[in-house]
């Protein structure tokens, strides 16, 4: 291949054989708990324009907004924090390092759970830091969103939205996402995309904020066609908590929302976002909004629940062929990870959430309810930063700086959308543990549920399986994300890294396990980084000082293509630098991998 961003250097590379835990635990939890009614939003949610993705890709307005801030200084996303406001790039805690219950079982190579082994594995290069650099200006994290339609990949980041064909060749140029979300001037942060196979839309999400992060909106795009080149309206979406009662004041005005999570079933498209007050978490808030008006480019008011004291609540997304939830007037399905590390809880915890009746999202917005019920779980805990080999890349050593940084865990939470499969939901997160030789490192914990919800209404859940995946000794895995298809078979993706440069996923790198009822095999490395990690966020300079944990992505990004059955996975990893140039404060890459 000649295309430059094509990066075939897989030829299927495997991390070492990875230890496994995958053990059933079947918990009958008892009735759920029924939260309070929505608070329909006083302001109308209007139509912010149409863009064209193609007409945007060729037009001068990109460009210019590409222009903007080339040469600015870099930006940093706001900083992911606990609830009670203390960053998640901190020196271990004792809490976090608690000895697991990890019982490694023999590699078990590629197994027959999937219907044959794999076709093939291939994937590309995506938005680098290099394109930042060139195109807009640099920023870290690459906050990730993936969204893949008939061999067509759209990715989208802090900056830059860019469609791809599978082989990585560009279908579009870069477009500034600030042009995208019709939000030219704002910081935007925390993005998502999907395609719905059902009506055949796409989906991009992200926080616009016009105030450096004080105050936040949501950026919504939705396709008017199946056409992912085509147009497009955009919405921006007023994150309302100042008019719910009974939670603590933001000083007369909006909590800021961060982290928006996403998800989707027949009749509404959820966002959900941890609400801050002056750098406090006070809960979760749950926005609904009626899908088919947003594929209409209509006018609508939207309904929000808000969770107090609540943290990371996930939505969910069916899996291609899963059909949606149509019982007790249509339902969505919520995971949250407790942890008494984190949130108020005796015992590691697994909380699922239903919202049922949507599909009165329009005629009776009001009859719209929550409920949730909480499942002990096996144990899980704050994430710890990673070591990363210690290769001092060129702006960390024009900073002074004698030794490469740690790398960011990022939030102990479901980080990526929850799968529906089989009736039931899969997640993922990262969790801290210490290695056999007392390294403090990130693995895996999954899980599977299996929800009820009566018309009563009763919510029960099962731990269907749960299990960890803990690579050997010196490596790290974070940024996980399921993609399955209807029966639970698919992968997790995740980003990976060991202190030693001279193994597959040594330097910072995007990989996959194969998932069919529980992790099997071993970790496949797919794209291998070339160097370390060397950014703003992690060396310090003038205009970071206390920066010494890089930030290294927020989350990973995981999809099946409905079309084809192909799964995707995009994580960051770190490019070489010869095939696809760095920018002159970070080097961070994304990579895309394609498993058949």
């Amino acid at each position: 291949m000649d295309n430059p961003r094509l990066v075939y250097r897989i030829a299927v590379r495997a991390l070492i054989a990875a230890s496994l835990l995958g053990v059933t635990y079947v918990t009958a939890s008892a009735q759920g708990t029924v939260g309070p009614p929505p608070v329909i939003s006083p302001e109308v949610a209007t139509l912010a324009g149409t863009v064209s993705v193609t007409q945007l890709s060729a037009s001068q307005a990109n460009r210019e907004a590409l222009q903007a801030r080339q040469n600015a200084q870099p930006v940093e996303m706001p900083k992911h924090r606990l609830p009670d406001g203390s960053l998640t790039s901190v020196p271990p805690r004792s809490e976090a390092l608690k000895a697991l219950p990890l019982t490694p079982e023999p590699n078990a190579g590629v197994e027959s759970g999937f219907s044959r082994p794999f076709k093939h594995i291939h994937g590309f290069t995506g938005i680098t830091a290099g394109d930042d650099a060139r195109v807009i200006g640099e920023i870290e994290p690459p906050d990730q969103g993936l969204a893949v339609h008939n061999d067509v990949v759209a990715e989208i980041n802090n900056n830059l939205v860019q469609f791809f064909n599978t082989d990585g060749t560009p279908l579009t140029n870069p477009i500034a996402a600030s042009a995208f979300f019709l939000a030219e001037g704002a910081s935007l942060s925390d993005t998502q995309a999907f395609f719905d196979p059902r009506s055949k839309r796409w989906f991009f999400d992200i926080i616009v904020s016009e105030d450096n992060f004080n105050t936040g909106k949501f950026g919504l795009a939705v396709s008017k066609t199946s056409d992912p080149l085509g147009e497009y309206f955009i919405y921006h979406i007023r994150a309302f908590s100042d008019d719910i009662t009974g939670i603590p004041s933001c000083f007369g005005v909006d909590c800021f929302p961060d982290y928006p999570k996403a998800g989707y079933n027949a009749d509404s498209f959820f966002i959900t976002a941890n609400m801050f007050n002056n750098f406090r978490a006070i809960g979760a808030g749950i926005y609904v909004l009626p899908k088919k008006k947003l594929e209409a480019g209509a006018d609508f008011n939207y309904i929000r629940f808000f969770r107090v004291d609540e943290f990371v609540v996930q939505p969910s997304v069916p899996a291609p062929g899963e059909a949606f939830e149509t019982a007790n007037g249509g339902t969505e399905y919520f995971l949250e990870a407790l942890n008494p590390s984190v949130t108020i809880t005796p015992t590691p915890t697994v909380r699922v959430i239903a919202i049922y009746n949507t599909r009165r999202i329009v005629s009776a917005p009001g009859n719209l309810q929550q409920i949730s019920v909480d499942v002990a779980s096996e144990p899980h805990n704050l994430t710890v930063p990673q070591t990363q080999p210690n290769v001092i890349g060129p702006f960390c050593a024009s900073q002074g700086v004698t030794s490469a940084p740690s790398l960011d865990g990022g939030l102990a939470s479901f980080q990526a959308t929850i799968k529906k499969a089989g009736g039931n939901l899969y997640g993922v997160l990262p969790l801290g543990a210490n290695d056999g030789n007392g390294l403090a490192r990130d693995v895996l914990a999954w899980f599977i549920l299996e929800p009820t919800l009566t018309s009563s209404p009763s919510l029960t859940a099962n731990i269907v399986a749960q299990g960890y995946v803990v690579p050997p000794n010196g490596y790290s895995l974070s940024y996980p994300a399921f993609a399955i298809d209807k029966v639970g078979i698919g992968v997790i993706g995740m980003s990976i890294t060991n202190p030693d440069p001279n193994v597959a996923g040594g330097f910072p790198s995007s990989g996959f396990i194969q998932f069919s009822g529980f992790p099997r095999g071993n970790v496949i490395v797919t794209g291998q980084g070339a160097t370390s990690d060397d950014g703003f966020t992690g060396c310090p300079f003038p205009n970071f000082p206390t920066a010494q944990i890089g930030r290294w992505g927020d989350y990973g990004a995981a999809t099946v293509d409905a079309a084809t059955g192909f799964f995707y996975i995009a994580n960051e990893y770190i490019p070489d630098p010869t095939e696809f140039p760095r920018g002159v404060f970070t080097n961070w890459g994304t990579f895309i991998t394609q498993v058949h």
